[in-house]
């Protein structure tokens, strides 16, 4: 095998660099970490109904949805199977009653399904394995911390529940670094 240095170089680089762009080739079509694009629009639509947007900013606009992916990939993945068993299900039921999905059905309707699924009411045959008020307790849970927490774990984008409740940015105690001896 005879190859000079020169071409024996440019193979590596061509290899090397084929290896760092391997990863732009996959076909995660999901921005997500966690969820499906799927599971994400069923959960943006929940997320919504329980922060709408108003004359201030609801949950989509505090990137709740990304605040709740984020958690359920670095702190809580035991959350995942409850997100996604309960998402299934809700789209289940959802497609049986209505003929289309959660996130797809009017605000009215949303409202309706939301209120059966806290209160455990909805039909019991899609949610086999999973409580119909532990999922929506989390969904609200995360939610909630999404929205009033602080942006640093991934939420509140732009401050906008601080901005909604006219607070200032709070300060992180503990973080202040004194000299002594002045």
């Amino acid at each position: 095998m005879d190859i000079s240095r020169r071409e024996f170089i440019r193979k590596i680089g061509l290899l090397y660099g084929s290896i760092l762009f391997y990863p732009s080739c996959t076909k995660n079509v999901s921005p997500y970490r966690v969820f499906t694009g799927d599971e994400a629009a069923c959960l943006i639509a929940l997320c919504e109904q329980i922060i709408p947007a108003d004359q201030d900013a609801g949950a989509t606009d505090a990137g709740v949805i990304r605040f709740i992916d984020r958690q359920t990939y670095l702190r809580f993945p035991d959350d995942l199977p409850t997100y996604q068993k309960g998402i299934a299900a809700l789209q289940a039921t959802c497609k049986e009653a209505y003929g289309m999905l959660f996130e797809k059905l009017e605000n009215v309707t949303q409202i309706e399904t939301i209120k059966q699924l806290e209160q455990g009411k909805l039909p019991a045959e899609h949610w086999e394995g999973i409580g119909q008020q532990s999922f929506f307790n989390l969904v609200l849970n995360r939610t909630m911390q999404g929205f009033y927490g602080s942006p640093r774990h991934g939420g509140n984008k732009h401050y906008v529940s601080y901005r909604m409740l006219r607070l200032d940015y709070p300060l992180l105690i503990g973080q202040n670094r004194y000299r002594h001896g002045y």
